[in-house]
């Protein structure tokens, strides 16, 4: 007998196709001229991060090095790293990291070229090894230093939430959705979410929305086996969220409303976002979260509702170029530039 889909993939799916090309400026054109080696600033992503696209290009323009390690590009890469002096030779040139930045680095999305799945996942654990070396470098200033994929889990984003006196949905961890059902209080519509990543890679460079989704408690019957563990919410009702960049100790305030929980995914134009000011009590606490985890960056995001905000994510690998466009704004670019700019020096030179 074959096993039924997973519950988060049996509906509501929305393939999206992650190009491996890459559009960064310094990447095609080349380094800026300078001193050997060369300061620069190191980000471990992968090619369709267009945050760093951008920032590539002011880099450039300032005349400092950005080194990028796509993890759907990286495989026939020429690289070499001294882990004792901390230098890093990159297509035959020489750099010193002063800013690391782990983002969307996913071997999951690295295409090995080999067909023996041995090989597949040989390559993947070495590359995965390497970048966790280099993210720990005591001589490099490495941004959200404890962040990695999946930490800090959403479990423990609650907790924290929670202590910073942030209210949080109540939650269960479930492969039952009926037994969540009993357990959550009140009769309201339940909210069933991924316990880990927003989507799946099932190929590289083809990513599976793992969206949230709205049942109503009356539908279930005990039938309802989720096929692997989710986190089940009660279902809070509200008119918009409030998201909140957070750079360097600069936070930065947006109202989010959209139609549905997917449709930053799947209906982007269907969102609407403006600035806002951020509540006193709300900023002390998202503070207090940032020291907790110890990031320098990211994203928090809560229900805004008429009896106060309710938390639900911290992301440290947040895109901001949606939220600033819908707002006409660049203050979060213009935070991170700045972040950036106080660790590695400029320098006025030529592209190669």
């Amino acid at each position: 007998m074959t096993a039924a889909l997973p519950l988060l993939l049996r509906s509501h799916p929305h393939l999206t196709a992650a190009s491996a090309e890459s559009l960064d400026f310094q990447a095609r054109v080349g380094h800026p001229t300078g001193p050997d080696p060369a300061p620069c600033v190191l980000v471990l992503t992968r090619a369709a991060d267009r945050e760093v696209d951008d920032l590539s290009l002011w880099l450039a323009a300032r005349g400092t090095a950005l080194v990028r390690l796509d993890s759907d590009r990286c495989v026939g890469t020429d690289v070499q790293w001294d882990p004792l002096t901390g230098l890093l030779a990159r297509d035959g040139r020489t750099f010193r990291p002063r800013v690391c930045w782990l983002r969307y680095f996913d071997v999951e999305a690295l295409r090995s070229g080999h067909p023996a799945p041995d090989a597949t996942l040989h390559v993947r654990d070495q590359w995965q090894a390497f970048v966790t070396a280099l993210t720990a470098h005591e001589g490099v200033r490495t941004l959200n230093p404890a962040a990695r994929p999946g930490t800090p889990d959403r479990l423990t984003q609650l907790a924290a939430a929670r202590a910073a006196g942030l209210r949080v949905p109540a939650t269960l961890v479930t492969t039952r959705l009926d037994v969540a059902a009993r357990a959550l209080p009140g009769t309201g519509d339940l909210l069933v979410k991924s316990l880990g990543r927003h989507c799946v890679e099932p190929r590289p460079g083809r990513l599976l929305g793992v969206y949230p989704q709205r049942i109503p408690r009356t539908v279930l019957d005990g039938t309802q086996h989720t096929g692997a563990p989710v986190l089940v919410q009660e279902y809070v009702a509200a008119d918009r969220e409030l998201r909140i960049h957070a750079v360097g100790g600069t936070l930065i305030g947006y109202a989010v409303t959209r139609p549905t929980p997917e449709s930053l995914w799947t209906r982007p134009e269907s969102i609407t976002v403006r600035r806002c000011d951020i509540p006193a009590d709300v900023a002390e606490a998202v503070r207090e979260l940032l020291d907790r985890f110890r990031l320098d960056l990211g994203a928090v995001d809560l229900l805004d509702t008429p009896s106060g905000p309710v938390f639900l994510e911290v992301n440290p690998e947040f895109d901001w170029r949606w939220a600033e466009h819908g707002a006409g704004d660049s203050d979060t670019t213009n935070a991170v530039r700045a972040l950036i700019a106080a660790a590695v020096p400029a320098h006025r030179g030529e592209n190669r």
